[in-house]
């Protein structure tokens, strides 16, 4: 004679095991996509800082003062904006 196994076939799917199911996908999806932005966010400011160096050394390169001085300006302006958007940024993505 054949072993028989009991198996409970109901027609209601399990909805707790179906919701955990779902809240652990959702939950890997979030920490994929918080990984995935904060890797472009570290692209994004070490773009815009290596930027900021090339005009401070062009800056330095010119033969004007006044040029230089605006270089430099504009290279601290962008590091400063950069910063603060990233760091921004950074807390939603946590949040």
């Amino acid at each position: 004679m054949a072993a028989t196994t009991n198996r409970n076939h109901t027609a209601i799917p399990d909805i707790d095991a179906a919701t955990e199911r779902a809240r652990e996908a959702n939950d890997r999806i979030t920490e994929a996509g918080r990984k995935v932005s904060a890797a472009y966010l570290d692209g994004v400011e070490r773009y815009f800082t290596g930027l900021a160096k090339a005009e401070r050394r062009f800056g330095e390169q010119t033969q004007f003062e006044a040029v230089g001085h605006l270089l430099n300006a504009h290279a601290n302006l962008t590091e400063d904006i950069v910063k603060a958007s990233v760091s921004a940024t950074r807390e939603l993505i946590t949040a």
